[in-house]
């Protein structure tokens, strides 16, 4: 599977910002993966220490669904983040440091492939952002 962006990243916490990245298709190096090609996306984001699902994305619909695009031809795919979606889920984590999440895309396409892909997203705590 090849997507093209950096697959990491640090944000504050409750922070809205896009994911962007681009499908490719596994068997033919540089070609976009079309969203005809596309039979299933799902995105879990969990919090790597306690394993926490956030903001009941846990093997939750993302072909063109739940705030996930995928544009038609050039298999960019666009995950706007919400604020929920960078929350910080250990109450103890402190002020300054980074809670550890990740989210994995789980794609089938041409009804047997399957490819999937995992960003790390670092969320700092900052408490000088309301939790509301």
């Amino acid at each position: 599977m090849a997507l093209d962006t950096v697959a990491s990243r640090t944000v504050n916490k409750l922070t809205s910002l896009p994911y962007t990245s681009t499908l490719q298709s596994n068997t033919t190096a540089g070609t976009a993966l079309a969203l005809s090609l596309i039979d299933t996306v799902a995105l879990t984001l969990k919090d790597v220490a306690t394993g926490t699902i956030i903001n009941s994305r846990d093997e939750q619909d993302a072909k063109n669904a739940n705030n996930v695009t995928i544009h038609a031809t050039t298999g960019l795919l666009t995950w706007e983040m919400q604020a929920a979606d960078n929350a910080i889920v250990t109450s103890t984590t402190a002020h300054g440091l980074l809670e550890h999440h990740r989210a994995t895309f789980d794609i089938v396409y041409d009804t047997t492939k399957r490819m999937t892909h995992s960003v790390d997203i670092y969320v700092e705590q900052n408490v000088d952002i309301a939790d509301s």
